[in-house]
């Protein structure tokens, strides 16, 4: 059951890092294995060049970082993801450009684009806390307990959960393409990449037609 699910992360690293999701050593992606147990991409990796090998099992609930020295830094919120809803199979956290700067300047996205709730679930800003921190966790799971579909962090990227892991990848990139649009319609973006936007909508047909 780990080595399919560590090339799921693979695959899903790799299509984030394509669509300029992700870049450089930043972003995470894990997968629930069992109810006790969690597979986790390890730091300080380029996620668009992951190995099976690579991914990291760990517990589903503890606190100690000395078992964590492999796995991603993001470790505490991941777990609290998992904990807070059983619905969970999924989280996926990015540096996305667009959703990174609508965490940072504090706008809200559905109340422009309330269709967007239809499609990834609630969206919900979270004050700042220092990354890896169990107060971010803590937050951060309590905003899944609540029912958010993707979460912003302030300064710091966006989190989103799904029932697997597709799912959490289709929220973030459904995210991200709503966040351009706020920016554009609120015209705080300076050079706008039309050509990304219009591949990544291009994406996002392709796979609304396969599904």
């Amino acid at each position: 059951m780990t080595r399919p699910l560590a090339e799921d992360l693979c695959r899903a690293g790799r299509r984030l890092h394509e669509h300029g999701l992700i870049a450089g050593l930043a972003g995470n992606l894990s997968v629930r294995l069992d109810e006790d147990r969690l597979l986790i991409t390890p730091r300080g990796t380029n996620k668009g060049q992951l190995r099976p090998r690579d991914m990291v099992t760990l517990p589903l609930k503890g606190h100690d970082h000395g078992e964590t020295t492999q796995a991603s830094t993001e470790l505490p919120f991941h777990r609290a993801c998992y904990v807070a809803s059983d619905e969970v199979g999924a989280v996926v956290h990015t540096h996305a450009p667009a959703l990174t700067a609508i965490g940072i300047r504090g706008l809200d996205i559905t109340s422009t684009l309330p269709e967007l709730e239809l499609a990834v679930g609630s969206v919900v800003l979270l004050d700042f806390a220092p990354s890896g921190s169990e107060r971010l966790g803590r937050a951060t799971g309590g905003a899944v307990a609540e029912g958010a579909g993707v979460i912003l962090l302030k300064n710091h990227g966006a989190v989103s959960v799904g029932g697997d892991l597709d799912d959490a990848v289709n929220r973030m990139e459904l995210a991200e393409l709503a966040a351009y649009t706020v920016l554009l319609s609120q015209e705080q973006v300076g050079d706008i990449d039309l050509a990304r936007i219009i591949r990544l909508h291009a994406h996002l047909a392709d796979g609304a037609a396969s599904g």
